[in-house]
């Protein structure tokens, strides 16, 4: 074979390669490729006001997540025990943990059991502290359309004595109505919103039950 003709077989073969990926929908151009979205974690419930007077105490919220994994905006979903992956086309806005605590913060403070409510990393001094830290936020999908799962370890800190008044894990979980990155967001909307009820009410019923009745 000829020099040439073998430099025009390489051209060939370069191009086919090039185009198989093409004629298989490997490679989407221009309109065809799917849109990246991003989803925002709702609270479904409202603050009910508390009766009375609120306590005297300003409480502090801080958040974090216990694995690198979930400390990113990727949405998390599991098909197999054990192994994690990421949504390639959907994600969070922002981090789940700070969604989650701004949520926590927005419904503690609207329920009026306390003096205040704000960040820890504000300029408020807090008598109190509360420890959110996410441990695990996926959509589990061994048997689809899978279920949402959300697992907080919540601590209340008493900053002035420096000591632990409590700590709880809570858990909860939403089965999906589709298999989707949509359908699973609405779930984890339930299901944060059901763990907010329960952990505002716990910091409550834990301040009226450690504060003296002359300091409410």
């Amino acid at each position: 074979m000829s020099r040439a003709a073998s430099s025009r077989q390489r051209r060939l073969l370069l191009l086919a390669a090039c185009v198989a990926p093409l004629a298989a929908g490997c490679v989407s151009i221009g309109r065809d490729a799917p849109a990246r979205v991003s989803y925002e974690l709702h609270d479904l419930g409202r603050a009910k006001p508390a009766p009375g007077a609120p306590l005297d105490l300003v409480v502090l919220v801080g958040w974090s997540s216990a694995n690198t994994f979930y400390d990113s905006t990727s949405i998390v979903y599991s098909r197999t025990p054990g192994a994690l992956a990421w949504y390639q086309f959907a994600s969070w806005s922002e981090r789940p943990a700070e969604q989650l605590g701004r949520l926590f913060v927005r419904r503690l403070a609207g329920s009026g059991v306390f003096r205040d409510v704000a960040t820890l990393s504000g300029a408020v001094r807090g008598d109190w502290l509360v420890e959110l830290q996410l441990e695990r936020m996926l959509h589990d999908d061994a048997n689809p359309p899978g279920v949402a799962r959300i697992s907080v370890f919540a601590r209340i800190v008493d900053r002035a004595n420096h000591r632990t008044v409590d700590s709880r894990r809570f858990d909860e979980e939403e089965p999906l109505a589709t298999e989707s990155a949509a359908g699973a967001v609405k779930a984890f909307d339930v299901a944060v919103t059901r763990l907010l009820d329960a952990s505002v009410s716990w910091v409550a019923e834990r301040a009226t039950r450690a504060l003296p009745e002359a300091a409410r």
